[in-house]
């Protein structure tokens, strides 16, 4: 009798088990489809700091959206001002300066994407290229290379079912020296102030809804 309730309870428990596996929870649900996966492209302009002097960068982004909530993809950056440090005054050309440009992934979690006015937070992860250059090309120095991570709090607006406007700021964290080059700057950790035009089809279901 007792091995017969023994039985019966490891059978129990291998039925509960077995049942907890078919509803195992998942990050994204049971319930993502093709028509719950969206694409967005970014520009965007990007104040911040280099060498700590102000600097402008153009910013771009493009990724893939998952349930209007997860969205992971790629950036790249472009410097658009001449950045000249204090450093440079007695040692270099007055045409010499600094050049750079930013390049990697990013993992964007947003909140309440169907409201006007929304949140969403981005980290961003990538190597940050720096070089001194003047105009004339008469005075050149090889490039540093270094890694870097940015997280982001922006608040965003629904313009259009296609577009959503973002604001907010960041912090840049600098990190592992990939290649140094004697005389250049480094970049500095610094706060970022970023505006961006969110575009695309942010869900393939709201095609449906046309």
């Amino acid at each position: 009798m007792k091995k017969t309730i023994i039985l019966l309870f490891a059978l129990a428990l291998s039925t509960q088990y077995l049942r907890a596996q078919e509803k195992q929870e998942t990050l994204f649900g049971e319930n993502l489809t093709i028509s719950k996966i969206g694409i967005m492209v970014e520009p965007g302009i990007q104040v911040t700091q280099l060498a700590g002097e102000a600097a402008g960068f153009f910013h771009f982004r493009g990724g893939l959206i998952l349930n209007d909530k997860f969205t992971v993809g790629g950036f790249y950056g472009r410097l658009l001002n001449d950045v000249r440090p204090e450093s440079f005054t007695n040692s270099l050309p007055d045409r010499a300066h600094l050049d750079s440009w930013t390049a990697g992934g990013f993992l964007e979690y947003t909140v309440f994407s169907n409201k006007l006015i929304h949140f969403t937070f981005p980290l961003s992860a990538g190597l940050m290229e720096v070089e001194i250059d003047d105009d004339g090309r008469d005075f050149d120095f090889d490039e540093s290379k270094t890694l870097f991570v940015e997280p982001k709090a922006l608040i965003e607006i629904n313009l259009h079912r296609f577009a959503r406007l973002n604001a907010g700021v960041g912090y840049r964290v600098m990190g592992s020296i990939v290649e140094n080059a004697a005389g250049v700057p480094t970049a500095g950790n610094a706060f970022t102030f970023q505006v961006g035009l969110k575009m695309g089809i942010f869900s393939f279901s709201q095609l449906k809804n046309n």
